[in-house]
């Protein structure tokens, strides 16, 4: 019997999680009435973690080679998949009840290429993941300038948030979706043809960079692509930006704290502040060392109200 959907989950040295995604898929299949099929695709990581991976009760196992990144562990998957609504994930998400039909749900309509769901950093739900950052010539080079224009900075930071705290509250259209889950048919994946493995999801720094420039010719030229990297050896110095020792703030009702790798704030995870903000040890755990900023911002409409600066220690 052809499956409803076809969940395909690409890992890369990661069977634990792998194996706990895997998991909550089948129990959602279960439970919600989905007659689904998992594949598991690894993407070149050694003997070993397929042996890790072959123990995980999946319907089929693609276990590549070579690491073709996330784009090419997802072109395999869909060789493999035969149902006609896709559910494409990363191998560290778990999905809670009811997440599996309403995303199936979503795609019914004619009308929607994709749909993805409100997705949540840690265990208690606390930290809202960004729903998505449409990449576009300008906003790139805000990114690259931010600090210089305060007030254009507070304007580009209020408008992210309020278009983020509407999708994670009312859900709705999106002009950017972030790539972590995806439900999508199969008639829309033909139409816009395969992922592009020449932008892979795991890569080194040195192949990061390369990725990056190449991006940048393809979708702005190579005028474009040299005026961002211009701007990109002149970052911006972090003004009125308060330091922290740890990543802890206490209440303010009425407001939220956002959480980003950027000086500029965007795109960032953000927790309600109506009670204090510690952020969790599961989460901090597996954070690059180097600067994360922390923005409180009111929630009625997005406005900064303060910037913090935290410092995370290599381990």
């Amino acid at each position: 019997m052809t499956p409803e959907v076809s969940a395909i989950v690409v890992s890369h040295r990661s069977a634990a999680e792998a194996s706990a995604c895997v998991a909550s898929l089948q129990r959602a299949f279960a439970e919600e009435g989905i007659a689904g099929e998992v594949v598991l695709v690894d993407c070149g990581s050694g003997e070993e973690e397929a042996d890790r991976l072959r123990a995980i009760p999946a319907d089929r196992h693609r276990l590549l080679p070579e690491n073709r990144g996330y784009a090419g562990g997802v072109n395999a998957g869909l060789a493999q998949a035969r149902a006609s609504r896709l559910l494409l994930t990363n191998a560290d998400i778990v999905f809670a009840a009811g997440a599996v039909t309403a995303l199936l749900a979503a795609i019914r309509e004619r009308t929607t290429g994709a749909a993805a769901p409100l997705a949540v950093w840690d265990s208690e739900s606390k930290l809202r993941l960004p729903p998505g950052f449409a990449p576009g010539f300008f906003r790139d080079l805000a990114q690259l300038q931010s600090g210089r224009l305060r007030a254009l900075d507070d304007r580009r930071f209020a408008s992210f948030a309020r278009a983020a705290r509407r999708l994670w509250e009312r859900g709705g259209r999106a002009r950017h979706l972030s790539g972590a889950v995806l439900a999508v048919r199969r008639d829309v994946f033909d139409a816009a043809g395969r992922f592009d493995e020449r932008f892979p999801f795991e890569y080194e720094e040195t192949e990061r960079k390369e990725s990056q420039r190449r991006y940048r010719r393809r979708r702005y030229g190579r005028l474009g692509r040299s005026l961002l990297e211009k701007a990109e050896r002149f970052p911006s110095p972090a003004h009125g930006v308060t330091r922290l020792a740890l990543p802890s703030l206490p209440a303010r009702p009425g407001a939220a704290v956002a959480l980003s790798p950027n000086p500029s704030g965007l795109p960032f995870a953000a927790a309600d502040l109506s009670e204090e903000f510690r952020l969790p040890d599961e989460v901090a755990a597996g954070l690059a060392p180097g600067p994360w900023y922390l923005t409180v911002f009111r929630t009625a409409d997005g406005r900064p109200i303060q910037r913090f600066l935290w410092l995370k220690a290599p381990a």
